[in-house]
């Protein structure tokens, strides 16, 4: 090829590939904050009426003993052990836009906006959350009363003390969760509690699919190890955050209730969302601006 074209093919290609990444970064100076206001003021403003998903439903996880980790898992997830944890109540749903849009309206934080665009599937009042990182996560929680489960806490919700391999059981049953792939019949996420198959043995919804979810923990690969006492390892530094449960991008072997992912805490994406816990039995819960830590 002649070296004249060789290069102005090049320059088109560039041109083609980076203008529209240049745009992105010379957007006005405040349109990326207006754009988070009008989709937060859109939910809020949307007439959909709003089911009982969007309540601030609770569901209480008697105390007792549980199986955590995997035998049959990957590395993080072994050794399996029996843990103990105390009586502790789950949102059933993942905190849809619609809460989280009243948490934006009354604290002033941030909206779940990402810069490149693309949001508008995923931010219908009723469906989960995304673009959240884990201290928008711990954010919410803290307004609303609550606070991101432990991996324990999560694990125990998804899979109960029979240690299900997936929430409804055993079995690899396509379909019953919102992941990765056409056979759900949703492209990317769904509404809170659509799926009814995806559901814990306490009634907690979407723990296979829909979106991952952030818990408390810091991660560690070698903390199941570490818990049982095995030598000649030693803890890893605080540098991610755990996620757990499986997403509409992830396949059905990565949405096993035991299965773990790590993620610096500052990440967003539209994959991952969350749910809070209270300690202690469940109570009634009020939808206000004044809530906070209890």
């Amino acid at each position: 090829m002649d070296p004249y074209f060789k290069y102005l093919w090049i320059g088109l290609v560039g041109i083609f590939i980076f203008l529209p990444m240049l745009g992105v970064w010379m957007r006005e100076p405040g349109q990326v904050e207006q754009e988070q206001a009008d989709i937060i003021s859109d939910v809020l403003r949307n007439d959909v009426t709003v089911s009982n998903a969007q309540d601030e439903e609770m569901l209480t996880i008697p105390a007792g003993q549980f199986l955590q980790g995997s035998s049959e898992g990957a590395y993080h997830e072994k050794p399996e052990a029996v843990v103990f944890l105390d009586t502790f109540t789950i949102d059933k749903y993942e905190v849809s836009n619609r809460r989280y849009a009243d948490f934006v309206e009354w604290s002033g934080h941030r909206a779940p906006v990402s810069r490149y665009g693309g949001m508008a599937a995923f931010q219908r009042p009723n469906f989960p959350v995304v673009y959240v990182s884990w201290d928008d996560a711990v954010a919410f929680c803290t307004w609303d009363g609550k606070r991101l489960p432990t991996e324990a806490e999560w694990e125990k919700a998804a899979r109960g003390v029979q240690g299900s391999m997936w929430p409804w059981g055993d079995s690899a049953q396509i379909g019953l969760a919102n992941v990765k792939g056409q056979d759900d019949g949703v492209k990317y996420t769904a509404q809170v509690g659509a799926f009814e198959g995806d559901r814990s043995v306490y009634g907690v919804a979407d723990m296979a699919g829909n979106v991952r979810e952030w818990v408390n923990d810091w991660y560690d690969q070698h903390a199941y190890r570490l818990r049982a006492g095995e030598k000649g390892i030693e803890p890893e530094a605080r540098t991610t955050r755990v996620l757990r449960g499986g997403s509409w991008t992830d396949s059905l072997a990565s949405a096993r209730t035991t299965a773990r992912f790590k993620m610096l805490p500052r990440y967003r994406d539209t994959a991952i969302g969350f749910r809070c816990v209270r300690s202690g039995a469940r109570e009634k819960s009020t939808q206000n601006g004044e809530k906070g830590a209890s």
